[in-house]
């Protein structure tokens, strides 16, 4: 399984992690919307970002385009930990002068 490449700090400027939705709501005919679990664990959702160098974009595109569809190791920019995870939308890169901005949209295994 594949390594997030340590070179690609995530900053902490925009970073956002949503927490998973386990509950199903049901709208009633009277009163308030029904709600239950509809699972004990659920899929995490984090977006981010980074500033790298071109010679560096070229790495994270090579590393995107190899893993673009699977698991793998990536370490979660809040707790440190190494957990599961896949892109769920491609990338996005900006250059401002000589600096890439990248974000990409992450979803974390329970």
């Amino acid at each position: 399984m594949a390594m997030w490449p340590s070179k690609f700090k995530i900053s902490r400027d925009n970073f956002t992690e949503k927490l998973p939705n386990r509950v199903i709501r049901s709208n009633m005919d009277v009163g308030p919307a029904k709600t239950r679990r509809r699972t004990v664990l659920g899929v995490k959702e984090l977006s981010g970002g980074f500033h790298c160098n071109p010679d560096d974009y070229v790495d994270f595109e090579t590393f995107y385009l190899a893993n673009d569809a699977l698991w793998f190791d990536f370490p979660h920019p809040r707790t440190g930990q190494t957990v599961k995870a896949r892109f769920t939308d491609v990338p996005q890169a900006s250059m401002n002068e000589t600096i890439y901005e990248v974000t990409f949209s992450l979803e974390i295994l329970p």
